[in-house]
Formats: C-alpha cells, sequence, structure tokens
C-alpha cells in the first residue's frame, strides 16, 4: 500500500531543481561579495614596507626623484632605495642631526645638525665637506635656492647663509641685535644666551626673496641679507611658513595662537583663529585653498579667510597634497584607558571627508613625501620608516604642497602665477 504522503518522482525533480537553482543563487551571491570584497581591499592603502634603524626618532624625510629616501637617525644620515632595502648609512663627525636634510637637483643632500654645523654629502653618502660650528643648533630643514644659495635658521632663529658650491664656509649671517655684540647683528629680539626655543625654516619666494619668521618678527630679506622690510606680529612666536600663488605669506603665530595672511608689501590681508597650535606648516592647492592641522581639526579655509570646511581630528603631523585634492597626515587615536593611544596615517578627501586611515608605530615626523607613482613615504618618532601604498595619485604641483614646500624639503617657490 502506497502511502499517501509520498511525493511522486516528477515532484522530487522539480524540488531538486528548485534547491539547486537556490543553492547557485546563493554561491553567486557570495562570489559576487567575496570579488567586491577583494577589490575594496585592492584600492585600500597597504604598507609596502617598514624599515627602522633602532627606536629613536627619525627625522623627516628628503626623497629624490628616482626614489631614493633620505633621513636622519641618531646615528647618521640614511638611504633608502624605493623597495625599502638599506643603499648607505653616512655617520656625521658631529651632531646628531634632527631635522629633514635638504636634497638639491645636482643630487647632493645637505643636513643641518644640532650642533651647529651643516653637512653636505653626495648621492653615494660621501662627506663632500663640513661646515666650522656656528655654535647654534640647527632643528629645521636648511631651504636651498640653487647649490649657489643655502639658508639655515637656528633655535633662536637667526640666519645663516652658506654658498655650497664655493664650500663650508659661511657667506653672511643675521643675528639678533646684541649691544655686546657684532654692529652687523641687526635682527629685533632677545639674545641668544643658552638654548632657544623657537623652530622655524626661512623660505624662498619666487621672487628670489628670502621670508624668515624671527621669533615675533617676520623679515623679507634679499640674497645678500639686507633687510627689505620687517613686522612685528601681537604672538609671542611664529611657526613655519607657507607661499601662496601670488605671494602670499600664510603663518600661524602662538601665545596666543594666530593663522596671519600677509602680502609681498607687508600688510596684513587678515587673521583667523584656529583652535589650537598648528601642526607644521599648512599647504595651498592650486584654487589658494589652505589647509591645516590645528591639533584638534583638520580644515580648509579659502583665500579671503572664510571656513571652507573642517572636520574632527586629533592631527600629529602638518598635511601633504596629492595630484587628486587627497589630503594626507599624522593623526591620533582616542585616549586608551590602558596603553598608549593609537597612530595612523590618514588620508581625508578634498571636500573633508575620512578617506581612509592606517595604523602605524609612532607619530608622523614633519609631513608625508608622495613618490610620482603615489606612493607615501613618512617616518616616526619611534624610529620607523613606512612606505604606504594607496591609489597612485602623484603630489600635486601647487603653490605650497606639503611641509618645506616639496618632498625635497627645498623651500622654495619657483616662481609667482
Amino acid at each position: 500500500m502506497q502511502n499517501g504522503s509520498s511525493m511522486k518522482p516528477t515532484e522530487v525533480l522539480l524540488l531538486s531543481g528548485l534547491l539547486l537553482a537556490l543553492c547557485l543563487t546563493s554561491l553567486f551571491a557570495l562570489w559576487r561579495r567575496a570579488n567586491r570584497m577583494q577589490s575594496e581591499v585592492d584600492g585600500a592603502p597597504r604598507i609596502r614596507w617598514t624599515y627602522t634603524p633602532g627606536s629613536s626618532p627619525l627625522s623627516g624625510i628628503a626623497l629624490a626623484p628616482n626614489g631614493t629616501i633620505h633621513f636622519a637617525a641618531a646615528d647618521g644620515i640614511y638611504a633608502l632605495s624605493p623597495e625599502g632595502r638599506l643603499l648607505w648609512k653616512s655617520p656625521l663627525p658631529s651632531g646628531p642631526v634632527v631635522a629633514a636634510p635638504t636634497l638639491a637637483p645636482s643630487g647632493t643632500l645637505y643636513a643641518a645638525s644640532q650642533s651647529g654645523m651643516l653637512f653636505a654629502l653626495d648621492a653615494s653618502g660621501n662627506l663632500i665637506w663640513q661646515s666650522v660650528s656656528t655654535q647654534h643648533k640647527f632643528l629645521t630643514p636648511p631651504a636651498l635656492e640653487d647649490d649657489d644659495a643655502l639658508y639655515v635658521a637656528d633655535d633662536y632663529t637667526d640666519l645663516f647663509a652658506f654658498a655650497p658650491r664655493l664650500g663650508p664656509n659661511l657667506n653672511w649671517k643675521q643675528m639678533s641685535y646684541s649691544p655686546t655684540g657684532s654692529k652687523e647683528d641687526i635682527l629685533l629680539g632677545r639674545n641668544p644666551y643658552g638654548d632657544g626655543w623657537w623652530r622655524s625654516s626661512p623660505v624662498i619666494g619666487g621672487d628670489d626673496v628670502i621670508y624668515l619668521a624671527h621669533q615675533e618678527w617676520l623679515y623679507r630679506l634679499n640674497r645678500r641679507g639686507d633687510v627689505i622690510w620687517f613686522i612685528q606680529l601681537p604672538v609671542g612666536q611664529l611657526d613655519f611658513l607657507a607661499i601662496s600663488a601670488d605671494g602670499t605669506i600664510y603663518i600661524e603665530g602662538h601665545n596666543p595662537v594666530w593663522l596671519f595672511a600677509i602680502g609681498r608689501d607687508s600688510k596684513q590681508r587678515w587673521v583667523v583663529r584656529p583652535s589650537n597650535v598648528l601642526r607644521g606648516s599648512p599647504v595651498v592647492d592650486n584654487a589658494g585653498v589652505i589647509y591645516f592641522c590645528d591639533s584638534d581639526f583638520v580644515k580648509a579655509i579659502l583665500p579671503d579667510s572664510q571656513s571652507h570646511w573642517y572636520l574632527r581630528s586629533d592631527c600629529n603631523s602638518g598635511p601633504a597634497l596629492a595630484a587628486d585634492g587627497t589630503l594626507y597626515l599624522g593623526t591620533n587615536g582616542p585616549e586608551e584607558k590602558q596603553g598608549p593611544r593609537k597612530s595612523f596615517l590618514t588620508g581625508f578627501t578634498p571636500d573633508g571627508h575620512l578617506k581612509w586611515k592606517i595604523e602605524i608605530h609612532g607619530v608622523v615626523r614633519d609631513a608625508p613625501a608622495i613618490a610620482s607613482d603615489g606612493t607615501i613615504f613618512f617616518t616616526t618618532d619611534k624610529g620607523y620608516a613606512y612606505a604606504i601604498s594607496d591609489a597612485g595619485s602623484p603630489p600635486m604641483d601647487s603653490p605650497w604642497p606639503r611641509f618645506q614646500h616639496d618632498a625635497q624639503n627645498s623651500g622654495r617657490v619657483q616662481v609667482y602665477r
């Protein structure tokens, strides 16, 4: 006797077909999802390599056009290949060097040491020359007009000029005025007794003039060191500069914190109040928009000082601009209940949204350097050098796309637009 609940062969076949179709549909959906996830991973940043010579902080990077990465550590200057392989290490006879080196178009590398000496190295790391000690500390990168003019500021932001092709001799200097010092000491400000706490680098304008943030004074000098004009700003000290396409100088001061826009004629165009001290220098894109990190926010303001956008972020470095408008900088994670805070390299879109972030060891030094293939290089205060891949966008060719203008740290605007 046949059970009435039994299925006919045709019904079994139909049900099996439906189950097979459902399985195939599910498998196809999983395959598409896996492919989509893999695509998202492929488009996300990834660490290409890391290199660490030790646990001491590294200086910022000087990046050669061929991709060679240069930085300073406690025991000398290092050069790495684009793949992260050590090419050479050059111990210096006097140091340490804490500032990023500056790379000339000829391939000569210039490093300013904390002992007040300047060093010139060739592309293989051989010492070409070293200057006599100036008896001052050099803590920021030199600015390079060409191989004929190199300018470096000390910890009192006094200015020293060298002519590299002529060798290690000091060409001229401009020091804070002292009643007991040289009659040539003309810069206003506090006299250099003991260690100074000022940190700024000279920059070179498109008309070959030198801008120097000297304590609370902004100076404009010619190549001979003659003062063209100077102004005093209502702050305790000035920090790093950026220059726009028309020659406007953007400079932050603190105690109290202000961001100033100063014209080439020394006239103040505007002033805005950031929420905190800036990290590194502002950067300027091709539309004239100014971006900066003031510790609490990443901000973009228009050339007339109006707010463009802002995004809360605990920054720890200055920004660098890529050609697609992406802004790269170091950020901190939230406070941890146990253990240190996490650190990240973070990308932001041109309209002020988080693009991605990737965890790293330590705080980013100076600002990231972007290679022509879009690889992002940077160093940290924990002794790590990093190479990170993103979407392949090269550095932005704008008036001031990063700290000291470019990945070679020239501190120079080629020409006003």
